[in-house]
């Protein structure tokens, strides 16, 4: 059993991969100070237990957070002794990375980039929805050759409510109508409509540069939102954490 951890700036997801799939998930939403580690061990042995997992004999971690990846580092070693492995650019992955400032790269397009690679073959954009909505292309070569990054649609929201003085925050949702008929309806439309066309756009773009078709993956917590609005290929929701279990695979030969 693999322990998969994939920290972001809204939710962190451990992933329990018997060898064929993904059996288990535990979704945290991200506190800013984060936990203390006895919190994330008592949240996580009782999981365990109460999903009758066994005990991981490995695990991997990708964190978009840095100040709360030593808490998860820590329980992982002092629970189930074992050291994770820090998802970088500097590890195994199986790519070829053609762009600058490797350093500012997240580990979460890295675990996405592997993971499409490896599962679909071809040269591909991935769009992970999340936070950020975020562009990776990856060539038929496992070439990682660069991107795009975008305000979410839970950050766009947030910030309009935020930043506004008579616009609600509202709860995202598919828009019945582009012209709405409330304030509400209004603001759905254009976070989600206006999203997808700066996501359509982006997509556009992206090709004239390649000068080449690709396969469009869709992945992250707003993915099925947003597919319906796209043209995507592939829906994979579970695509980060399938690419943490092949960097562990590749960094245990």
């Amino acid at each position: 059993m693999l322990l998969l951890i994939d920290i972001g700036n809204t939710s962190i997801t451990a992933g329990f991969h018997d060898g064929s799939s993904v059996k288990k998930i535990l979704r945290l939403k991200t506190i800013n100070d984060g936990r203390s580690p006895e919190e994330y061990s008592y949240i996580l042995k009782g999981f365990i237990l109460r999903h009758k997992i066994r005990k991981p004999e490995g695990s991997v971690i990708s964190s978009v957070v840095p100040q709360i990846t030593p808490a998860l580092v820590k329980v992982v070693k002092k629970d189930f002794g074992l050291t994770p492995l820090i998802v970088s650019s500097k590890i195994k992955t199986g790519l070829k990375f053609t762009i600058n400032n490797m350093e500012g790269l997240g580990a979460d397009r890295i675990a996405n980039a592997v993971a499409a690679n490896r599962l679909y073959k071809r040269p591909l954009l991935v769009i992970d929805f999340g936070t950020a909505t975020t562009f990776s292309y990856v060539s038929l070569k496992g070439q990682l050759r660069g991107g795009a990054i975008m305000p979410g649609l839970r950050l766009s929201a947030d910030t309009l409510a935020a930043n506004t003085a008579r616009l609600p925050g509202v709860n995202l949702r598919k828009p019945e109508r582009a012209l709405g008929r409330d304030t509400i309806e209004n603001i759905l439309s254009g976070i989600i409509f206006g999203h997808a066309g700066a996501v359509e756009k982006l997509i556009d773009k992206i090709k004239s540069e390649t000068r080449g078709d690709f396969e469009v993956i869709a992945t992250g917590g707003y993915a099925d939102l947003m597919a319906p609005h796209i043209k995507v290929d592939h829906i994979n929701p579970l695509l980060t954490l399938e690419g943490l279990r092949f960097i562990y695979e590749l960094n245990s030969v």
